[in-house]
């Protein structure tokens, strides 16, 4: 199976930080090709790519990685509204998607998915 590629772009008014999620302690999460040691907010008309790297036949699953979105650096303890996300494969088309996802405080940035293969998926982050 092909790594996955999460591409995220924001076109929001204010910038959208992404995060490793803590709860994931096993997962290496890739940003731009890089290990994130930490969270890294894209800027309004900025993007990234996100990815984990699979073991070589690793199968299709619903629970690949796991990401936060959220509106400042300070989600963890402070007053950021943020997505924490789960994305893998859905059970039902097969294709990359946000597979589950808790919503804490109140985002400022709300995501629609486009683009979606069973290998990649776009998110697009604007003002809500």
């Amino acid at each position: 199976m092909t790594d996955p590629v999460v591409r995220v772009t924001n076109h929001g008014s204010i910038p959208v930080c992404i995060a490793h999620d803590p709860n994931w302690d096993d997962q290496v999460l890739f940003i731009n090709g890089r290990a994130a040691q930490q969270t890294r907010c894209l800027t309004t008309g900025t993007n990234a790519h996100l990815g984990i790297r699979l073991d070589g036949d690793q199968a299709p699953e619903e629970n690949l990685m796991g990401v936060i979105f959220a509106d400042a650096k300070d989600f963890d303890g402070g007053k950021a509204g943020f997505y924490q996300s789960t994305i893998g494969h859905d059970r039902e088309t097969g294709l990359l998607s946000v597979t589950d996802e808790f919503k804490f405080g109140t985002p400022s940035l709300k995501y629609s998915i486009t683009d979606q293969t069973n290998a990649s998926l776009d998110l697009t982050f604007v003002d809500e």
